[in-house]
């Protein structure tokens, strides 16, 4: 009875500590996060400040500040150098400095330095009550299950001892943060409905865990791509020599802006995917494949000629028409030509084709770079999974990870598919077929 007692208190006990390691962890997020939205929102009121010519309004910021936020002990202001000091040492503090300029940095701009004492003791004592909040919960969670292990152990025999404690072990692993253990569940007794509670108070974590990771990693991929070619155009509009006719620089604009809208877009797709735990939404539409592949061609011809890289397409005359999403569609060229770039080495050569056959449109990206191994070609497609770069290291090519697998799903997402041919040290094709008839059609 005393065993069955302690091995249910040890279970629910590493099951407490998993979820109390997590809240603890977003406590102290959450307040790091507050403290620089005071910063933040001091910046910005040093800013309006400057540009109003009216000292007041930062010092009685900073008063309403401090009155909200106790552990503000004091804040000391220097401007053209005269310092003003608002409140008073009471205690060991920690600095933050903030330092505003307007207009920004540049000659005849006025600047304005901010120190803003913490105290120490505050900080940690706002830890300390929502620390002390949790334990309390945690405590009366660990009470009731003590009560009901207790209970429990009256009819607990020695066949159970061996589910019991997996699941402790279980537990304890998981409040050690390895949030992908399971533990069987068969039966119907009391142990197995226990394993079931875990597993799916585990599955939730990891679904809450690796949808953030899902969202930043997404971004992070997605937004990247278009920043490449609006940097590539800043620093050849940054260069006179490099632009020679204003059809030049116009057509360097339009690309940026058409970039900037292509992150944009992609923000918003990615939130509200993130939101509904959903597919992103088909919108069909007429789509002319040649002309979205200059288009890419144009964006990506900056970063190429940068990596001495070759760029050029093949298109037929008559080009291929289909009923599509075309932001899903760019998005899948825009994966393989920025793939192909990262992974093709200086002086290689990628040829962007189009062209139908057997009553589909067919997109390849063939190139010259260090190709793919017979192991990686079977896992290419999932998601987060990255090829070995030309020394072997998984992270010397940057990249989420990412864009064969949205453009697995986007292709699919059309009655499609992906697949290449590839061999080791000789290059890559990458092709996508996606049905010329209907393609459109219960999207």
């Amino acid at each position: 009875m005393f065993l069955a007692a302690t091995l249910l208190l040890a279970v629910i006990s590493g099951m407490l500590l998993g979820l109390i390691t997590l809240q603890k962890r977003q406590i102290r997020e959450q307040e790091a996060r507050r403290v620089e939205s005071i910063i933040t929102s001091v910046a910005r009121t040093a800013k309006e400040s400057l540009s109003s010519k009216d000292d007041i309004m930062l010092l009685s910021y900073l008063r309403f500040q401090m009155a909200e936020n106790p552990e503000i002990e004091i804040c000391m202001v220097t401007r053209n150098g005269y310092t003003s000091i608002v409140g008073q040492v009471k205690s060991d503090l920690t600095y933050r400095t903030i330092n505003v300029s307007y207009p920004e940095a540049g000659p005849g701009s006025e600047a304005v330095t901010i120190q803003a004492g913490f105290s120490k003791a505050s900080l940690e004592n706002k830890l300390k009550e929502a620390y002390s909040s949790l334990l309390v919960i945690a405590l009366g969670v660990t009470a009731i299950g003590l009560a009901l292990g207790l209970a429990g152990a009256l009819w607990i025999s020695r066949k159970l001892a061996r589910p019991v404690a997996e699941l402790s072990a279980a537990a304890e692993e998981f409040g050690k943060g390895r949030l992908d253990v399971t533990v069987a569940a068969s039966g119907k007794d009391e142990i197995a409905t226990l394993a079931g509670a875990f597993n799916r108070m585990a599955a939730n974590i990891r679904e809450s865990v690796t949808a953030k990771e899902d969202l930043l990693s997404t971004l992070t991929h997605e937004l990247n791509n278009p920043l490449a070619g609006v940097k590539s155009y800043i620093s050849i509009l940054r260069d006179p020599m490099r632009v020679t006719t204003i059809q030049e620089t116009r057509q360097a604009y339009d690309t940026m802006a058409e970039a900037v809208g292509q992150m944009e877009l992609t923000l918003s797709n990615a939130l509200e995917l993130f939101r509904t735990s959903a597919k992103p939404t088909i919108d069909p539409e007429v789509v002319d494949l040649g002309e979205m592949a200059q288009e890419i061609i144009s964006l990506y011809g900056p970063v190429a000629r940068s990596s001495h890289i070759e760029l050029k397409t093949s298109i037929p005359d008559r080009r291929p028409i289909l009923n599509a999403d075309r932001k899903l569609l760019r998005r899948v060229m825009i994966n393989l030509v920025s793939n192909a770039i990262k992974y093709t080495p200086s002086r290689g050569k990628i040829l962007v084709s189009i062209k139908e056959e057997d009553g589909n449109v067919v997109l390849s990206v063939a190139d010259t770079g260090y190709g793919i191994s017979q192991e990686d070609q079977k896992l290419l497609f999932t998601k987060f999974y990255r090829t070995d770069g030309p020394d072997g290291r998984r992270r010397k090519i940057p990249g989420s990870g990412l864009g064969l697998a949205i453009a697995k799903q986007a292709a699919e997402l059309h009655h499609g598919k992906i697949w290449l041919q590839s061999e080791k040290g000789k290059g890559s094709t990458f092709f996508v077929s996606i049905p010329k008839a209907g393609s459109g059609e219960g999207l």
